[in-house]
């Protein structure tokens, strides 16, 4: 699971960043090709998405951080929406030097201060990146943009039924999602298999119980 990935998406790069340390490495940048961007990365590097509006004494933050401190704990990196409130800085302030934010211009103002930042030209990369590349997503709960986030995660991680060689993944969700999924389950909607294959969790340590060991 944490060997070399690298995957490309559509959009532009305006700033490109990377993090390597001893145990893993992340990088994103520009591709050769125009109007592509490319993730590449080895080893433990988690993505983790989910609200800019929780204050930051929120359980949600506070397990977020909790996540992360783990994932410090084991050499990793971090990923994720690059703001300065809400999970996304709960992330930042705990990961510091290894945490990666992806925003888009209208966010520059709002970016935490904490960690390298890649700017794309939009939000859809953004999504595209956070939700897909890296191999291991966590989406806690959140608003329209993390329900953007999960939808998308669910879609990549069930491709993988149609494309074997796509790489391996684990995809946590927290268990607010799951009232949501139901009733799109109901509606025919979402077919019910799309979820079988998630986690889903209420606290970080259901999470960091279920990462695989770094070797």
């Amino acid at each position: 699971m944490y060997t070399r990935k690298k995957r490309r998406t559509v959009g532009e790069m305006l700033q490109p960043a990377e993090i390597k340390n001893t145990n893993a490495w992340l990088s994103i940048h520009g591709s050769s090709k125009e109007f592509l961007l490319t993730y590449e990365s080895e080893g433990l590097v988690v993505s983790i998405n989910g609200s800019g509006t929780l204050k930051l004494d929120h359980t949600q933050c506070q397990e977020a951080a909790k996540l992360t401190e783990y994932i410090m704990t084991q050499g990793g990196i971090v990923m994720g929406g690059g703001r300065n409130s809400g999970i996304m800085e709960a992330v930042s302030q705990v990961a510091k030097d290894n945490s990666m934010g992806i925003i888009f211009p209208e966010l520059a103002k709002d970016k935490t201060k904490y960690g390298k930042i890649v700017i794309t030209n939009a939000p859809t990369p953004r999504i595209e990146v956070l939700a897909t590349a890296a191999p291991i997503i966590v989406v806690f709960r959140g608003g329209i943009g993390s329900l953007m986030m999960l939808m998308r995660a669910i879609t990549h991680f069930n491709n993988r039924k149609f494309h074997p060689k796509q790489p391996l993944q684990m995809v946590f969700i927290s268990n607010y999602w799951v009232g949501l999924l139901q009733s799109m389950i109901n509606m025919g909607a979402m077919p019910k298999e799309f979820v079988q294959d998630l986690h889903v969790f209420s606290t970080a340590e259901d999470i960091i119980k279920q990462i695989p060991s770094v070797k």
